[in-house]
């Protein structure tokens, strides 16, 4: 079992290059930028769904790492909270986006059972995870990009991956693993993608819209971005096949291995932790946090 570690860390991206901070292109920054709106509701909800299961977890070491979860998924929340103000700021209708996703989740919270947040987390945890260990396979996805965006993306990945299996422990601890488990899991996923992507779309049409960037970039920009996610590299098409391994009876986050991501996270939060302090440094903050 993976001990994932709550790591507070802190990124100061500079505000001015919001609208064009992916290596390629305005595009697909405001892809990149798309999906960060979902991670503060998202998250909010993945931490909740693991609280209201807490207690029941049988097994200290789960405990454990669900603690750690929440603690990580919290540290995510409030540097993409912060990430998402830089795009209000800079003229992207980011607070009315964020907005509607705590909505949806409210709304899909009142009105199903008590496990479908658990169900949803391990559903959209697999996204996550796939999604982070494919830039980490392909750090060319990002490379060129300005650095402390990509060090903070590159920072969800790896505990992303981390952490992958922690709530698919509990739901089989806590929810259990036989055919009405499997069912319902199945299910999850299947209305997860139904939901998720294509409002990822529909925001991302939202943020390039409201960019000078994009529309001085033309049609072109979507090719790139339909290139990078369907064809070469092919980050979304590419993912297709561990996506579908989700709907094995068997299945288990770690069937699909790629631990070897995590042996770099220290190193990564130091120089997280350097880039934040000169940041803080030239904008004439003083005070230092101690790890």
């Amino acid at each position: 079992m993976v001990m994932p570690e709550r790591r507070d860390l802190h990124f100061l991206p500079p505000k001015e290059r919001i609208h064009d901070w992916h290596a390629q292109g305005p595009h697909m920054t405001q892809f990149m930028n798309a999906l960060s709106l979902f991670f503060p509701a998202g998250e909010r909800l993945f931490i909740d769904a693991l609280r209201a299961y807490r207690d029941q977890i049988p097994d200290p070491d789960l405990k454990k790492a669900a603690t750690a979860f929440i603690g990580q998924e919290a540290m995510h929340s409030r540097e993409h909270i912060e990430y998402n103000k830089l795009m209000q700021e800079e003229g992207l209708p980011a607070d009315k986006l964020d907005a509607f996703v705590w909505s949806l989740l409210d709304f899909l919270k009142e009105r199903t059972p008590k496990s479908m947040p658990l169900n949803a987390t391990i559903a959209l945890e697999h996204f996550t995870a796939l999604m982070g260990g494919f830039l980490l396979d392909h750090p060319e996805v990002m490379e060129g990009s300005q650095e402390d965006y990509q060090r903070m993306w590159q920072w969800h990945a790896m505990e992303e991956v981390e952490h992958k299996a922690v709530c698919y422990d509990v739901w089989e601890k806590c929810i259990g693993r036989g055919p009405t488990a499997y069912l319902k899991r199945a299910f999850g996923m299947t209305a997860a993608t139904a939901i998720f992507w294509p409002l990822v779309v529909g925001f991302y049409f939202q943020m390039v819209s409201n960019s000078e960037a994009c529309r001085k970039e033309g049609w072109r920009g979507h090719l790139t971005v339909l290139n990078t996610l369907l064809g070469k590299p092919g980050v979304l098409r590419r993912q297709v096949p561990e996506w579908l391994e989700y709907f094995k009876y068997s299945f288990h986050p770690w069937q699909q291995n790629n631990s070897h991501h995590i042996t770099h996270l220290n190193e990564l939060a130091e120089e997280a932790e350097e880039a934040y302090q000169k940041a803080m440094a030239g904008e004439g903050h003083h005070h230092h946090t101690h790890h």
